[in-house]
Protein backbone atom coordinates (compact mmCIF):
# COMPACT_ATOMS: atom_id res chain seq x y z
CA UNK A 1 0.00 0.00 0.00
CA UNK A 2 1.53 3.17 -1.15
CA UNK A 3 2.55 5.92 1.76
CA UNK A 4 0.03 8.55 2.45
CA UNK A 5 1.87 11.80 1.52
CA UNK A 6 0.81 14.80 4.60
CA UNK A 7 1.92 17.90 5.87
CA UNK A 8 1.41 19.29 9.56
CA UNK A 9 0.03 22.57 9.65
CA UNK A 10 2.07 24.78 11.33
CA UNK A 11 0.10 27.95 11.11
CA UNK A 12 -0.49 29.75 14.66
CA UNK A 13 -3.88 29.68 15.64
CA UNK A 14 -5.62 33.30 15.46
CA UNK A 15 -8.60 34.93 16.94
CA UNK A 16 -11.57 34.60 14.17
CA UNK A 17 -13.77 37.03 14.02
CA UNK A 18 -16.01 35.31 11.56
CA UNK A 19 -16.03 31.95 14.11
CA UNK A 20 -19.85 32.85 15.15
CA UNK A 21 -21.51 31.72 11.78
CA UNK A 22 -20.87 29.33 12.82
CA UNK A 23 -22.13 28.80 16.07
CA UNK A 24 -24.53 26.15 17.33
CA UNK A 25 -27.51 28.21 17.52
CA UNK A 26 -27.07 29.33 13.74
CA UNK A 27 -26.70 25.68 12.94
CA UNK A 28 -29.89 24.70 14.58
CA UNK A 29 -31.68 26.90 12.63
CA UNK A 30 -30.19 25.55 9.53
CA UNK A 31 -31.08 21.65 10.63
CA UNK A 32 -34.89 22.50 11.65
CA UNK A 33 -35.17 24.20 8.30
CA UNK A 34 -33.74 20.96 6.80
CA UNK A 35 -35.87 18.92 9.11
CA UNK A 36 -39.28 20.69 7.42
CA UNK A 37 -38.87 19.50 4.02
CA UNK A 38 -41.24 16.78 3.28
CA UNK A 39 -37.89 14.76 1.59
CA UNK A 40 -36.08 14.98 4.64
CA UNK A 41 -34.19 12.27 6.46
CA UNK A 42 -30.80 11.98 8.55
CA UNK A 43 -28.15 10.27 5.94
CA UNK A 44 -26.44 7.22 7.43
CA UNK A 45 -22.94 7.39 9.00
CA UNK A 46 -21.30 4.24 8.25
CA UNK A 47 -18.85 2.30 10.33
CA UNK A 48 -15.92 0.95 8.20
CA UNK A 49 -15.10 -1.91 10.71
CA UNK A 50 -13.29 -4.31 8.42
CA UNK A 51 -11.09 -1.39 6.85
CA UNK A 52 -10.73 0.35 10.53
CA UNK A 53 -9.53 -3.05 11.65
CA UNK A 54 -7.22 -3.61 8.85
CA UNK A 55 -5.15 -0.52 9.64
CA UNK A 56 -4.85 -0.76 13.08
CA UNK A 57 -8.00 1.61 14.13
CA UNK A 58 -10.74 2.01 16.93
CA UNK A 59 -12.92 3.20 13.96
CA UNK A 60 -13.66 4.39 10.83
CA UNK A 61 -16.81 6.14 10.06
CA UNK A 62 -18.47 7.82 6.43
CA UNK A 63 -21.46 10.30 6.16
CA UNK A 64 -22.93 8.78 3.53
CA UNK A 65 -24.45 12.09 1.48
CA UNK A 66 -25.95 10.01 -1.30
CA UNK A 67 -29.05 9.88 0.38
CA UNK A 68 -29.56 13.60 0.51
CA UNK A 69 -32.62 14.36 -0.66
CA UNK A 70 -32.33 12.01 -3.43
CA UNK A 71 -30.20 13.96 -4.97
CA UNK A 72 -26.90 12.39 -4.20
CA UNK A 73 -24.81 15.24 -2.65
CA UNK A 74 -24.60 17.15 0.42
CA UNK A 75 -24.52 20.42 -1.80
CA UNK A 76 -28.32 21.12 -1.60
CA UNK A 77 -27.85 21.93 2.29
CA UNK A 78 -25.92 25.17 1.42
CA UNK A 79 -28.57 26.31 -1.27
CA UNK A 80 -31.63 25.33 0.08
CA UNK A 81 -31.05 27.43 3.32
CA UNK A 82 -29.59 30.08 1.57
CA UNK A 83 -32.51 30.79 -0.27
CA UNK A 84 -34.65 30.77 3.25
CA UNK A 85 -32.00 33.22 5.07
CA UNK A 86 -32.59 35.55 1.47
CA UNK A 87 -36.48 35.14 1.68
CA UNK A 88 -36.35 35.81 5.59
CA UNK A 89 -34.50 39.13 5.08
CA UNK A 90 -36.53 40.53 2.36
CA UNK A 91 -39.57 39.91 4.13
CA UNK A 92 -38.26 41.03 7.41
CA UNK A 93 -38.82 37.53 9.47
CA UNK A 94 -36.43 35.37 10.97
CA UNK A 95 -35.51 32.41 9.09
CA UNK A 96 -37.11 30.11 12.06
CA UNK A 97 -40.23 31.24 10.89
CA UNK A 98 -39.87 29.77 7.36
CA UNK A 99 -40.12 26.35 7.57
CA UNK A 100 -41.07 24.34 4.04
CA UNK A 101 -44.91 24.97 4.89
CA UNK A 102 -44.58 28.42 4.98
CA UNK A 103 -42.04 28.78 2.08
CA UNK A 104 -44.41 27.40 -0.30
CA UNK A 105 -47.61 29.07 1.01
CA UNK A 106 -50.10 31.15 -1.05
CA UNK A 107 -49.41 33.81 1.48
CA UNK A 108 -45.66 34.03 1.53
CA UNK A 109 -46.39 34.03 -2.42
CA UNK A 110 -48.14 36.71 -2.28
CA UNK A 111 -45.88 38.95 -0.07
CA UNK A 112 -42.42 37.94 -1.51
CA UNK A 113 -43.38 37.17 -4.91
CA UNK A 114 -40.57 34.75 -6.67
CA UNK A 115 -37.22 35.86 -7.43
CA UNK A 116 -34.61 34.19 -9.67
CA UNK A 117 -31.79 32.50 -8.02
CA UNK A 118 -28.11 32.64 -10.68
CA UNK A 119 -25.84 30.33 -10.15
CA UNK A 120 -22.45 28.42 -11.49
CA UNK A 121 -21.58 24.85 -10.96
CA UNK A 122 -20.32 22.20 -12.81
CA UNK A 123 -23.09 19.69 -11.17
CA UNK A 124 -24.07 19.25 -7.88
CA UNK A 125 -24.65 22.61 -6.28
CA UNK A 126 -26.48 23.72 -9.16
CA UNK A 127 -28.21 21.13 -8.85
CA UNK A 128 -29.22 21.83 -5.59
CA UNK A 129 -30.21 25.22 -5.91
CA UNK A 130 -32.35 24.04 -8.49
CA UNK A 131 -34.39 21.38 -6.69
CA UNK A 132 -34.83 24.11 -3.89
CA UNK A 133 -36.07 26.76 -6.16
CA UNK A 134 -38.27 24.17 -7.77
CA UNK A 135 -39.82 22.78 -4.30
CA UNK A 136 -39.92 26.43 -2.98
CA UNK A 137 -41.57 28.18 -6.53
CA UNK A 138 -38.62 30.13 -7.41
CA UNK A 139 -36.72 30.21 -10.37
CA UNK A 140 -33.01 28.98 -11.04
CA UNK A 141 -30.75 30.16 -13.80
CA UNK A 142 -27.31 27.79 -13.64
CA UNK A 143 -24.52 28.72 -15.89
CA UNK A 144 -22.25 25.29 -16.35
CA UNK A 145 -18.46 25.64 -17.42
CA UNK A 146 -16.59 23.88 -20.39
CA UNK A 147 -16.31 20.33 -20.34
CA UNK A 148 -19.44 19.72 -17.99
CA UNK A 149 -21.19 16.75 -18.76
CA UNK A 150 -24.79 17.14 -20.32
CA UNK A 151 -25.90 13.94 -17.85
CA UNK A 152 -25.21 16.83 -14.72
CA UNK A 153 -27.04 19.50 -17.01
CA UNK A 154 -30.02 17.25 -17.73
CA UNK A 155 -30.37 16.72 -13.88
CA UNK A 156 -30.15 20.36 -13.62
CA UNK A 157 -33.13 20.86 -16.47
CA UNK A 158 -35.32 18.21 -14.91
CA UNK A 159 -35.33 20.41 -11.71
CA UNK A 160 -37.36 23.26 -14.24
CA UNK A 161 -34.57 25.59 -14.19
CA UNK A 162 -32.41 26.83 -17.11
CA UNK A 163 -29.02 25.68 -17.76
CA UNK A 164 -26.25 25.79 -20.13
CA UNK A 165 -23.12 24.54 -20.34
CA UNK A 166 -20.75 27.63 -21.64
CA UNK A 167 -17.34 27.82 -23.57
CA UNK A 168 -15.84 29.48 -20.16
CA UNK A 169 -14.49 27.88 -17.35
CA UNK A 170 -16.05 28.16 -13.62
CA UNK A 171 -14.81 31.41 -12.82
CA UNK A 172 -15.96 33.21 -15.65
CA UNK A 173 -19.60 31.49 -15.43
CA UNK A 174 -19.27 32.83 -11.41
CA UNK A 175 -18.93 36.52 -13.23
CA UNK A 176 -21.63 35.34 -15.59
CA UNK A 177 -23.93 34.31 -12.80
CA UNK A 178 -23.52 37.62 -11.15
CA UNK A 179 -24.11 40.47 -14.00
CA UNK A 180 -27.00 38.50 -14.89
CA UNK A 181 -28.14 38.58 -11.06
CA UNK A 182 -27.46 42.46 -11.29
CA UNK A 183 -29.82 42.72 -14.99
CA UNK A 184 -32.65 40.76 -13.83
CA UNK A 185 -35.21 42.31 -11.14
CA UNK A 186 -35.18 40.69 -7.85
CA UNK A 187 -32.16 38.32 -9.19
CA UNK A 188 -30.12 37.28 -6.62
CA UNK A 189 -26.53 34.74 -7.03
CA UNK A 190 -26.52 32.13 -4.61
CA UNK A 191 -22.92 30.43 -5.07
CA UNK A 192 -20.97 28.39 -2.64
CA UNK A 193 -17.75 30.90 -2.80
CA UNK A 194 -16.87 34.11 -1.58
CA UNK A 195 -15.40 37.56 -3.05
CA UNK A 196 -15.29 41.23 -1.53
CA UNK A 197 -18.42 42.40 -1.38
CA UNK A 198 -20.15 38.97 -1.96
CA UNK A 199 -19.97 37.12 2.35
CA UNK A 200 -23.34 37.25 3.25
CA UNK A 201 -25.02 34.47 1.34
CA UNK A 202 -21.77 32.29 1.04
CA UNK A 203 -21.89 32.06 5.18
CA UNK A 204 -25.76 31.31 4.63
CA UNK A 205 -24.41 27.88 2.84
CA UNK A 206 -21.94 27.47 5.33
CA UNK A 207 -24.09 27.09 7.88
CA UNK A 208 -26.73 24.54 5.53
CA UNK A 209 -23.98 22.28 5.52
CA UNK A 210 -23.98 22.39 9.43
CA UNK A 211 -26.92 20.20 9.12
CA UNK A 212 -24.61 17.76 7.95
CA UNK A 213 -22.04 18.00 10.38
CA UNK A 214 -24.36 18.22 13.33
CA UNK A 215 -25.97 15.18 12.41
CA UNK A 216 -22.49 13.42 12.50
CA UNK A 217 -21.38 14.78 15.27
CA UNK A 218 -25.12 12.76 17.18
CA UNK A 219 -24.09 9.73 15.34
CA UNK A 220 -20.79 9.58 16.54
CA UNK A 221 -21.92 9.60 19.75
CA UNK A 222 -24.71 7.38 20.15
CA UNK A 223 -21.74 4.73 18.40
CA UNK A 224 -20.12 5.42 21.40
CA UNK A 225 -17.66 8.34 19.73
CA UNK A 226 -17.33 10.93 21.35
CA UNK A 227 -14.96 13.40 19.74
CA UNK A 228 -12.95 11.72 16.57
CA UNK A 229 -9.24 12.26 16.15
CA UNK A 230 -9.36 13.09 12.63
CA UNK A 231 -11.89 14.20 9.75
CA UNK A 232 -11.21 14.51 6.20
CA UNK A 233 -13.52 16.74 4.01
CA UNK A 234 -13.40 17.36 0.49
CA UNK A 235 -11.69 21.20 -0.24
CA UNK A 236 -13.32 22.34 -3.45
CA UNK A 237 -14.10 26.21 -2.79
CA UNK A 238 -13.50 25.95 0.67
CA UNK A 239 -16.98 26.24 1.96
CA UNK A 240 -17.36 23.12 2.78
CA UNK A 241 -13.59 22.77 4.55
CA UNK A 242 -14.73 25.76 6.74
CA UNK A 243 -18.18 24.84 7.44
CA UNK A 244 -17.31 21.58 8.76
CA UNK A 245 -13.87 23.41 10.52
CA UNK A 246 -16.07 26.07 11.90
Amino acid sequence: METIKWAVNEMPETDDRHLSIMALDEIKKARTFHESFPQYSKTPLASLDQMAGYLGLDSIYVKDESYRFGLNAFKVLGGSFSMARYIAKETGKKVEDLPYNVLTSEALKKEFGQATFFTATDGNHGRGVAWAANKLGQKAVVFMPKGSTKTRLQNILDENAQATIEEVNYDECVRMAAAAAKETPHGVVVQDTAWDGYEEIPSWIMQGYGTMAMEADEQLSEDGCGRPTHVFIQAGVGSLAGAVQG
